[in-house]
């Protein structure tokens, strides 16, 4: 009867070489998120959008809107989403990513919610846990949202708009077409997000169009 020899037990270099190679597998995989992250809207920064007409020549609803709240703030109810938004002055990575921290941001030169014009919202769908701020998955429910849910936003005065959605889609990390302000001519809103979750590879983009009538009554309501 033959004796079944006993393995040897895989040395301790084995081990070592073993516990090496997943860590660099575990940190490429850091450093390429990391590096996609930081890509998340760097790809459509230096966009000539145009100049925003006079306020003078903007065609202004000059009804007042039913509604006040919190001003400069987002809420979406039906998908638990609600952030402040946060308005930057420079089209850099570093002002992007600061804004990012305090909730969701808006493109500068894109109009302000309410006006004619497609003011253009971004914020994080996945982060870091170890990076600053609170709204680090704060667009994560944006992904496959339906078409017609409401969106709920403030101007810098409080007044609240509200919005339907109209449109979803994905699109690349260098499709600018969604900063397209309609020549002014409709009262728009973009939301973006990054996609898939996870990742910063593609653009989950929600358009929407102000609800006239849920902001301002029915046609004919006195204001």
């Amino acid at each position: 009867m033959k004796l079944k020899k006993n393995r040897k037990p895989p040395s301790f270099n084995a081990i070592i070489t073993v516990m090496l190679f997943i860590a660099v597998l575990v940190v490429g995989y850091f450093v390429f998120l990391s590096w996609q992250n930081r890509q998340q809207v760097i790809e459509v920064t230096n966009v000539n959008i145009g100049s925003l007409p006079e306020s003078g020549d903007r065609e202004v609803p000059e009804r007042t809107p039913l509604g006040t709240a919190q001003p400069d703030y987002l809420w979406i109810p039906d998908r638990g989403i609600e952030a402040p938004v946060v308005y930057v002055n420079e089209t850099t990575e570093e002002a992007f990513q600061k804004g990012l921290e305090g909730g969701v941001v808006h493109y500068p030169g894109t109009a302000v919610p309410g006006e004619p014009g497609n003011p253009y919202l971004f914020g994080h769908s996945s982060d870091y846990l170890w990076k600053a701020g609170d709204y680090k998955q704060v667009l994560k429910d944006l992904i496959d949202i339906p078409l017609e849910t409401k969106v709920r936003i403030t101007n810098h005065a409080g007044e609240l708009f509200i919005f339907r959605v109209i449109e979803t889609k994905i699109v690349g990390p260098k499709e600018v077409s969604v900063l397209d302000q309609q020549n002014y001519e409709r009262v728009l809103l973009t939301l973006q997000t990054s996609y898939p979750l996870g990742t910063a590879l593609k653009r989950y983009i929600a358009v929407c169009e102000l609800d006239d009538e849920a902001t301002y009554g029915p046609a004919g309501t006195a204001q």
